[in-house]
């Protein structure tokens, strides 16, 4: 489909022919289109006899459509699985009328010659009724209750179109996805002329009543906050490090008492923690718990949660199992740890006005490592969630006294157009001070990160907040917890899927001119040694602003060709296809067919990034100096920035396992 997710057709007949609706169907895409459509030859015998009578042909398809989702919501199929709209169909398919074969399968050529023209008609008349709807919502806006609005364009960004929804329901609750919420983000500014940031929508504890109360108190009081058009320009295709001054979010009086205020504590009493719910974030706060139980001090954590319990609750859970060993030693040690309910992307990182007072009362360092992580979402929409989250941590840094920062960046943030890295003394307002917004991957995720480096980097010329700058490439598994491994992240997904296929390339990359394997080195770092690695380091840096290029730069010529030879002598069946096209070919045709679960959790949707072989320089010689020299001074770990190891990649598969995906 035209967002990049793969559907294997042929499945998802077989789960839809099971609606006691459905006598045959057949589901049709377009590489242009976001959602599917099908051709269904309705069982109407089912509705016979019934007190409302037989339907007609638009309430039948309402009832076929609301059968379809049904199925859906029970195999646990994703948005974009489910027909959006259906043709309903009278006649049979059949060998007689050439759509069936002679042992009775669909004859997909057939249909498409038969159907495809009127389909498509109603992919044209989706976008024109889609269209006209949010023209009408525009024009009743003032004459019907907000979240009624809400809950109309809700149904229509998701795709679901005539299903009950609930005010108390999130946007997930619909069928919708990061790409539809944007939709509905995008939907909701044109109709209300008020922006609907996109946190708002997919964040863990958003709810549509959420949204219609942003929509109704912004409209009431239109909001002063910085916005990607306040701060660059509107349909800028370009953002430079010269939009980002201070001035563009901090009003003149924070500005002018800056100047004045008390430096920076040396000694840490407080540390804040940001997205300690991510997978990197909780093991820093671990890091920081065991620390603080060692030598004194405090943790405060701010987290979503309707309430400080809640909130408690989600940074908790999100170490698994309380049972475990982890969860055990996790509920020791946070008898030590504060837990507000707030929201980093909010104005005083949504505290109330006491809880506001006493964090920049007390707080010596901020770790912040909370972000929007969508690599697919594009710079505009992640503004407020990652740029003005950071901003409000310069606030925080800049109010009652200077504070300590520690900010996770990413190495996509120093990254140059032409694919090199900017080493760690840069400045990257002049070596990367300008940055294309474009529909690369990851583009939209990368430039926030970027933004936020420049805005600490301008608090401290300014005002000498002390910054230290982390910037990690992949982050690898937990090399001791069970479990413990970011599921949803490339290498995982590209791992796992070498595994359930059982099908690699010869390579990975191209080869050296003689035919022979390239050296290559891939760059990931554990999230144990990530994470103890941030801590130690922000820590020591008590003054100055410093960067640390947080990988794995090691001449080690260990890649991604290497990962696979180690599966192979631990016994995981593999077979290499020397051809890459050929076992690129084989090996989508084979994830296409792999059980729901698994597929989703495949590299299916990353497919594009597997065109051709990947160049073997790329992963070397990336600069990290300054952060292999602060990993030998302080002694973390064993002093030396680690090499990807055989037991690594052997406990990737037993999590992998252990979770039903291999």
């Amino acid at each position: 489909l035209s967002q990049g997710d793969f559907v294997a057709v042929a499945r998802l007949e077989a789960i839809f022919a099971t609606s006691p609706l459905v006598h045959q169907i057949f589901v049709y895409g377009s590489g242009e289109q976001s959602y599917l459509l099908a051709v269904v030859v309705a069982d109407t015998t089912v509705l016979d006899g019934t007190s409302a009578g037989a339907p007609d042909e638009a309430g039948l398809r309402a009832a076929v459509l609301a059968s379809l989702r049904e199925c859906a919501e029970r195999e646990g199929l994703r948005s974009w699985e489910t027909p959006r709209d259906v043709l309903i169909e009278g006649e049979p398919f059949s060998t007689a009328n050439g759509l069936l074969s002679g042992i009775g399968k669909l004859r997909r050529p057939a249909l498409t010659a038969r159907y495809g023209p009127r389909l498509e008609e109603l992919y044209a008349d989706g976008a024109t009724r889609r269209a006209e709807l949010a023209g009408r919502l525009r024009d009743e806006r003032d004459r019907r209750p907000v979240l009624e609005i809400v809950l109309e364009a809700a149904r229509l960004a998701a795709g679901s179109e005539g299903a009950p929804a609930e005010a108390t329901w999130s946007f997930a609750d619909l069928g919708g996805d990061s790409l539809s919420a944007h939709t509905f983000s995008m939907l909701l500014t044109s109709v209300f002329d008020v922006e609907v940031p996109i946190r708002l929508i997919i964040g863990p504890t958003a709810t549509l009543a959420d949204v219609a109360g942003h929509l109704a108190a912004t409209r009431a009081e239109p909001s002063r906050r910085p916005s990607f058009e306040s701060v660059h320009s509107p349909g800028a295709d370009r953002v430079s490090a010269k939009d980002l001054q201070l001035e563009a979010f901090f009003d003149d009086a924070l500005l002018a008492a800056a100047a004045d205020l008390a430096p920076a504590r040396t000694d840490i009493g407080t540390v804040l923690v940001t997205g300690a719910t991510g997978y990197l974030g909780r093991f820093v706060l671990l890091d920081l718990l065991e620390r603080a139980a060692a030598t004194g001090g405090r943790v405060v954590c701010v987290a979503r949660g309707t309430d400080a319990a809640d909130a408690r609750r989600r940074v908790l859970d999100s170490f698994g199992d309380p049972a475990a060993e982890l969860g055990q030693r996790v509920a020791e040690l946070a008898t030590g740890l504060d837990v507000l309910a707030g929201d980093v992307a909010s104005s005083r990182l949504g505290l109330a006005d006491a809880q506001w007072q006493r964090v920049c009362d007390d707080v010596d360092l901020v770790v912040h490592s909370a972000a929007l992580v969508n690599h697919v979402l594009p710079y505009p929409q992640l503004f407020d969630s990652n740029v003005l989250g950071t901003a409000e941590i310069v606030r925080l840094a800049l109010t009652g006294r200077r504070k300590r920062v520690a900010y996770v960046s990413s190495v996509a943030a120093a990254m140059r157009a032409d694919g090199t890295i900017v080493d760690e003394h840069a400045d990257v307002r002049i070596d990367t001070g300008e940055r294309v917004l474009n529909e690369d991957y990851a583009n939209g995720y990368a430039t926030t990160k970027w933004a936020g480096e420049v805005l600490l980097r301008e608090a401290h010329d300014r005002f000498g907040v002390p910054v230290t700058v982390f910037r990690p490439d992949m982050i690898l598994a937990h090399t001791r917890w069970a479990g413990q491994l970011n599921v949803a992240d490339r290498f995982t997904r590209l791992l796992l899927s070498v595994v359930a296929t059982g099908l690699a390339p010869g390579s990975f990359y191209r080869g050296s001119p003689d035919g022979a394997r390239a050296r290559a080195h891939y760059s990931g770092l554990p999230v144990d040694f990530t994470a103890a690695a941030i801590v130690a380091l922000a820590v020591e840096s008590a003054t100055g602003y410093r960067v640390y290029n947080t990988l794995n730069a090691n001449d080690d010529g260990l890649s991604l060709d290497d990962f696979v030879d180690w599966l192979i002598d631990a016994g995981v069946e593999i077979t290499r296809i020397e051809d890459f096209g050929q076992w690129r070919d084989r090996f989508e045709t084979v994830l296409r067919s792999l059980s729901p679960n698994r597929r989703a959790a495949s590299v299916l949707p990353l497919m594009h990034a597997y065109a051709e072989p990947a160049d073997p320089r790329v992963g070397r010689a990336l600069p990290n100096e300054c952060f292999a020299a602060g990993v030998r001074r302080l002694g973390v770990a064993t002093g030396t920035v680690p090499s990807i190891s055989p037991a690594l990649i052997g406990k990737y598969v037993r999590d992998l396992a252990s979770l039903d995906l291999v």
